[in-house]
């Protein structure tokens, strides 16, 4: 191979140092020479030809080759899928028709391997089996270090969560995760009821540049969590979300290279779906679980055992990801944490000092003009005293990220790329979501049309929130009630004392007395 890098310059001496090492003359190794120049410089192009007849010539008659053609063609290649034998029969049934001698299954066998067998495939089972067999897959990315590659992804959690407040059943969350190809540490991940979108994915990178704590029952010792820095590049999906401009940018901005997982080639992303699906064998053991299928889930009433709020389930994952780091890992042969300490991860990457900065970068954006009232958002008006200079400079439109779960502050971008925070210029308003302003906007515009003024924004979202909360009220002394109803036997059994509870009476005044609970408006009377 060195010879091979020698062109331009003298090949004479080191061409015959070669032909004495081979044992062979000078032309013979100039002819060696000149087979893996032809040859991209490919060993085989020195092995000896074959002797004989060569690979793929035929014996048969013409007119026979094109009868196994034909036949396999129009009647093996269907997705029908007729049996190899059954094939064989009909060539030589129509051979022996026809008057020509009929092959042996062997040599119909091997016109069928010489055939395209990916296109054999194909036909056959349909383009999605092709792929997956004859597509070149990388078996393990070859990353070196940590933060080389991160690869990110979305799922719907297999469980149901209840509210904070009523601990009713609420819906799946959302599950948004982030795994170091090279340690397969988890750097970070995110939890939300509301579907993945770039804000999502933003919470989560967030989340890997961050150090990390994890809140534990004071039992237990400090968790370690040892994973952040910024990724050098990430790899994902097609979604649209990754897709979106502000999500370009913001890794732009912070030197963060995307790879886009080709379409239809899902083992691209095979590092995150594997650690998916060990997160959600785990969840399947929480109370709530959906399972990962209907027949998996059998008669299990995933909705009546539902316990866990959206922030216990979030415990509950940092631990599970704790725990997971702490396992041998099959494909590493070592414990994630192990693997990111030997590979040097706490100084692999670049770290965040500004945290909020990387975050904000993260967030959605719109452009609105910076005028001397401040900025107008969502029939919201903003203000903050940075803006004085800027409007004296004649700013114009502007870039402004929002929070679209806390649209009580904004950030403005500058031309030098800093973000100046803005809040609502009436600051008794309430902090409100983006859904919840949406929602009110509609409902304004159905009824009257044109823009809603902002204290028509506040009053309606007030109004909402009062009527779900009544709703909520309601729901709940409607299900209770049920209970009771569903509680109630049928038919009363005879009282048997000897499995009642009665009160004794000690004569001690000392003893302590509990207050009886007033219960939905009937108060039990000693």
């Amino acid at each position: 191979m060195l010879l091979l890098q020698t062109e331009g310059k003298e090949i004479g001496l080191p061409l015959e140092s070669a032909a004495a090492q081979l044992g062979v003359s000078r032309s013979t190794a100039w002819r060696l020479l000149g087979l893996l120049r032809e040859n991209d410089g490919r060993v085989s192009a020195l092995l000896p030809k074959r002797s004989g007849p060569k690979r793929g010539m035929s014996c048969l008659d013409q007119q026979v080759e094109d009868v196994i053609d034909q036949v396999l063609r129009k009647r093996y290649l269907v997705l029908e899928r007729p049996s190899f034998r059954r094939i064989v029969g009909e060539i030589r049934v129509e051979c022996h028709a026809k008057g020509f001698q009929p092959p042996s299954r062997q040599t119909v066998k091997a016109r069928l391997d010489a055939m395209d067998q990916r296109e054999v495939l194909r036909k056959r089972k349909g383009a999605k089996a092709a792929r997956q067999v004859f597509e070149a897959r990388a078996g393990g990315l070859d990353v070196e270090r940590p933060l080389g590659i991160v690869q990110i992804d979305h799922t719907l959690a297999d469980i149901i969560l209840v509210d904070q407040a009523d601990r009713k059943p609420l819906a799946r969350p959302w599950l948004t995760l982030a795994v170091d190809i090279a340690t397969r540490v988890v750097l970070g991940v995110y939890v939300s009821f509301d579907a993945p979108t770039v804000l999502s994915i933003g919470l989560c990178l967030d989340h890997c540049v961050r150090p990390k704590s994890i809140r534990t029952p004071e039992s237990m010792e400090a968790l370690y969590w040892p994973a952040s820095g910024i990724p050098q590049a990430i790899h994902v999906d097609n979604g649209r979300d990754f897709r979106s401009d502000a999500f370009q940018s913001a890794c732009a901005e912070w030197g963060i290279v995307i790879e886009y997982r080709p379409p239809g080639r899902v083992h691209y992303g095979g590092h995150i779906e594997r650690l998916i699906g060990t997160t959600m064998g785990a969840v399947h053991v929480l109370p709530g679980t959906t399972q990962s299928s209907p027949k998996d889930k059998g008669e299990y009433d995933s909705t009546g055992k539902a316990a866990l709020t959206l922030e216990e389930f979030e415990d509950w994952l940092h631990l599970e990801i704790c725990r997971y780091h702490n396992t041998r890992h099959s494909g590493l042969g070592r414990v994630p944490l192990a693997a990111w300490a030997d590979l040097g991860g706490d100084v692999a990457g670049r770290q965040v000092v500004d945290t909020d900065a990387f975050r904000i970068s993260f967030l959605p954006s719109e452009r609105r003009q910076l005028a001397r009232t401040g900025i107008n958002l969502f029939s919201i008006g903003y203000w903050s005293d940075a803006f004085g200079p800027m409007i004296g400079r004649g700013a114009g439109k502007v870039l402004v990220k929002y929070d679209p779960r806390d649209m009580s502050q904004i950030w403005v971008i500058t031309d030098d790329g800093r973000a100046v925070a803005a809040r609502y210029k009436d600051l008794s308003r309430p902090r409100i979501s983006l859904w919840e302003s949406r929602r009110a906007r509609a409902i304004f515009h159905e009824r009257h049309g044109g823009t809603i003024p902002e204290a028509m924004l506040f009053r309606i979202i007030e109004e909402q929130r009062r009527i779900a909360y009544a709703a909520r009220q309601q729901t709940l002394t409607a299900r209770l009630e049920g209970e009771r109803q569903a509680r109630l036997p049928s038919d009363k059994p005879k009282r048997d004392p000897s499995r009642e509870m009665f009160a004794i009476d000690t004569n001690n005044p000392d003893l302590p007395t509990y207050p009886i609970d007033d219960f939905d408006g009937y108060k039990r009377k000693n």
